[in-house]
């Protein structure tokens, strides 16, 4: 359990493989749901591999790519990837946690997470953090695996209520918010919450 969390060592590299695969179709319904701006900043929290990120950055025309995962291997990985396929968006990719961003105010006109919701100890100031780095008009999305039938890890239909929960802390923070639900196969799904910052871009 610690690997999925936390990837490290030789044994870290394949989760961070075997991660890559399993959320392949989550990442790409999380990155066709984004929209920013041409030229914007993007910031995924917990971002593993990269894989969503690359996906965005091959897809649209942005400024600036950055995350913060808690694995130092997946963020040198993911460095690596994003090295030679973000265009010509800049990359700050560092070591960090979701409650403590080392970003300032209004950065970023999209910040995101795939399917790390769950993990983080303290969801409140994970999504203070993230509302703060976000710039007025900008939209913060959670990407929650829905399993729907029962697994070793998570118990099926989890992640619905892990969603609802989501979306009410995110109005707790003055977001406007709405959750659609895209299912991938008969047993798994994604719930997409997003919740806009007021404001214009």
């Amino acid at each position: 359990m610690q690997q999925t969390e936390r990837p490290h060592g030789a044994f870290g590299v394949v989760m961070g493989w075997l991660m890559e695969g399993l959320n392949a179709p989550q990442n790409r319904a999380t990155v066709d749901a984004l929209d920013p701006p041409p030229g914007g900043a993007v910031l995924e929290v917990g971002f593993g591999p990269g894989h969503a990120l690359e996906m965005l950055a091959r897809s649209r025309p942005l400024g600036l790519v950055a995350g913060v995962d808690h694995s130092e291997l997946m963020v040198n990985a993911a460095r690596r990837r994003l090295d030679r396929s973000r265009g010509a968006a800049a990359l700050d990719l560092r070591v960090g946690e979701a409650g403590e961003l080392p970003f300032p105010d209004e950065r970023f006109d999209a910040v995101y997470a795939v399917n790390s919701y769950h993990q983080w100890p303290d969801k409140e100031d994970a999504l203070a953090e993230m509302t703060g780095v976000l710039k007025p008009g900008g939209d913060l999305l959670l990407s929650i695996r829905d399993v729907r039938v029962e697994g070793r890890f998570e118990p099926a239909g989890n992640g619905a209520q892990t969603a609802k929960s989501a979306a009410e802390l995110l109005r707790e923070f003055g977001l406007q918010v709405r959750t659609r639900e895209v299912t991938h196969s008969a047993k798994r799904a994604t719930f997409l919450v997003r919740g806009r910052k007021s404001g214009r871009l």
